[in-house]
This record gives structure tokens, C-alpha cells and sequence, in this order.
């Protein structure tokens, strides 16, 4: 997806969120943004079509967040570690309380979307495991199947109504305390204190570079 797409894709969306309508008007959508019509039906002729392009855009980036393949050559602590900082650095992308609406427009589809982005996260949570217990990080008796379960109910509750309508709901640091209750639990000692480190760390670049 390119650039100045991902863009206009971030700014029809935020349009659909703040304004809450039932339905989707892409020439009042076009007026309000300052764009010619055909800067959107070039690449989404329809409503339903827009639609899975904002859900494609938010799948697209979680995927890029947790692409554990491009640091292959990272341990699967570290993976965590960078993982998490994405999914803080990019918390307006990912924010599933940007995409609610979508719930009330097409329920079916914004399901189809939710599940299939639920099964790539367990596939990555259950890559993750094995590449630590492979390494030593992590502890070598672990229940790999009830582990990976724990975690993925509960991904599944912070997109839960009661999470999304809370004033002190911050998706980024829900998530990122998932992954660092996760590594706690799965860490050997030794390595569970060397993420402290790297978290410290990585936290760090991220600050200095605000």
C-alpha cells in the first residue's frame, strides 16, 4: 500500500470515527476532506469497498508490527521487546476504538477482519514460543497451548465494548503490558531480567527521539 494511500486511508477513517454515521457518503466525505471523488473511488468504488480498505490498512499494520521474520536475527525476547515499542510508537494506527464503528456499519465484515488478525497474532505468539524455547530464553516446560490461549482471550477483551467505552482505555499500553506479562511468565529468570534491560533501553531511543 503506498504512502499517500495509507494516508488518506488514516484520514477517511478518523472522518467515519469522529462523525458516527450509519451510513458512508463519499461525495459529503470528499467535501469535508478537500478531496475530488475520484482521489477515493480510484481505489475503493463503493462504500463496502472503502470499508475493507480501512480494515486491510489496519490488518497491514499490525502485520508490519509483528513481522517476527524481519528480525530474525533477534532473539525472541528482543522481537517482544521491538514489537512492543511499534505498537506503542504507532498506537493511532492500531487503536481498535478508531475502527469500532466499522462494528455498527458491517458487523459480518468487521468480524471476518477481526478473526483473521486474532489467528496471524497467535500464529506469530506461537512462532515467538517455540524460537525462545528453542534459544534457552524461555522455560522448556511450558504448556505452549494454554499459554498462547491465556493471551489470545486476552487480545480478544481489550477490542471488548467495556474496554473501548472506558475513559482510561490506552490500547498501546494494554498491549504492551500483554507482552510484558507474557515474557514474565515464559522467561527463564536470567533472560526475564535481561527484557528489563532491553525495555529500559529500547524505551529510551523511543523517548529521545520525540
Amino acid at each position: 500500500m503506498k504512502q499517500d494511500q495509507r494516508l488518506l486511508i488514516i484520514q477517511l477513517r478518523d472522518y467515519l470515527h469522529s462523525h458516527q454515521s450509519d451510513k458512508i457518503n463519499l461525495a459529503e466525505i470528499c467535501k469535508a476532506l478537500g478531496y475530488q471523488l475520484t482521489d477515493i473511488t480510484r481505489w475503493a468504488p463503493t462504500p463496502d469497498s472503502l470499508i475493507k480498505q480501512i480494515l486491510d490498512f489496519k490488518n497491514l499494520v499490525i502485520s508490519e508490527v509483528l513481522d517476527f521474520e524481519k528480525y530474525e536475527s533477534e532473539s525472541a525476547i528482543d522481537s517482544m521487546v521491538i514489537s512492543g515499542q511499534e505498537i506503542y510508537e504507532r498506537f493511532g494506527q492500531l487503536s481498535p476504538a478508531k475502527y469500532v464503528f466499522i462494528a455498527k456499519m458491517n458487523p459480518e465484515l468487521y468480524h471476518s477482519y477481526q478473526n483473521q488478525i486474532i489467528d496471524f497474532i497467535e500464529k506469530r505468539l506461537s512462532d515467538n514460543l517455540e524460537k525462545g524455547i528453542l534459544n534457552g530464553e524461555y522455560k522448556n516446560d511450558l504448556n505452549k497451548t494454554k499459554i498462547i490461549g491465556k493471551y489470545i482471550d486476552r487480545i480478544k477483551a481489550i477490542h471488548s465494548q467495556d474496554y473501548l467505552k472506558s475513559e482510561h482505555f490506552t490500547f498501546a499500553n494494554i498491549f504492551s503490558n500483554i507482552f510484558e506479562d507474557y515474557l514474565q511468565e515464559v522467561a527463564t529468570e536470567e533472560n526475564w531480567n535481561y527484557f528489563r534491560k532491553r525495555k529500559q533501553f529500547y524505551e529510551a531511543i523511543s523517548f529521545a527521539n520525540r
